[in-house]
């Protein structure tokens, strides 16, 4: 079963708690990474899981013009301390041509605001956390389906070396390792429900589902 086209590059503004534990989780995924604060601290952190890093004052409109908002499929805005710098990226974002503006907001006041200047989505952080968003926007919708609960998460991996080329009965993962295979993402493909015969190759990641060992009484 086909799901729509995968985001493939992101840009990230404001690299505080919320903006990356979005870069940290997009990293997971083989995607084009941008990572923009004026923090020196900030930025370094970020080196280890953005594709590019770049120091900028986001509040400066000449710096965002230069980012290229335009070119990427997704741009979040994440400075929520900064309403005015995160109103005036977001307008300039969709004025480059943006496909997907997300933004950080403080307030539903707020959130009305951004999305009156053209916001595709803004985002109160109380309400979702930074890893769970970034996956909805890279393109891993199934993780919403079920999501964690007292006794089952969802996770997704890559295959062990001892699962490639094998299909999933001959691999055994529910016996051997307690995982259950709910889908496979292949590329822009995702497989659901996941046949037993299906081989499994070194592009793909598992959608798996697990049972915590200790249930609360």
């Amino acid at each position: 079963m086909a799901t729509k086209k995968t985001n493939n590059s992101f840009a990230i503004l404001g690299l505080g708690r919320f903006g990356m534990s979005i870069v940290k989780t997009l990293s997971e995924y083989d995607v084009d990474i941008l990572a923009c604060d004026i923090d020196e601290t900030a930025l370094h952190s970020a080196m280890e899981y953005a594709t590019h890093v770049v120091q900028a004052d986001m509040a400066d409109e000449s710096v965002l013009e230069g980012l290229g908002l335009g070119n990427f499929d997704v741009v979040i805005m994440a400075m929520g301390e900064d309403f005015e710098a995160s109103l005036i990226a977001t307008m300039m974002a969709k004025e480059q041509g943006a496909k997907h503006v997300v933004v950080k907001a403080g307030s539903k006041r707020q959130k009305k605001i951004l999305e009156s200047v053209g916001a595709d989505e803004v985002i109160l952080p109380e309400h979702e956390m930074g890893a769970k968003i970034a996956r909805r926007l890279v393109g891993s919708n199934i993780l919403d389906i079920l999501d964690e609960s007292d006794f089952y998460t969802i996770s997704e991996i890559k295959p062990m070396k001892e699962w490639l080329n094998k299909t999933i009965r001959q691999a055994d993962i529910r016996r051997k390792h307690d995982l259950m295979v709910l889908a496979i993402r292949r590329g822009d493909k995702l497989s659901i429900p996941v046949s037993p015969d299906t081989v499994i190759t070194e592009e793909d990641i598992l959608i798996t589902l697990s049972e915590h060992k200790k249930r609360a009484l």
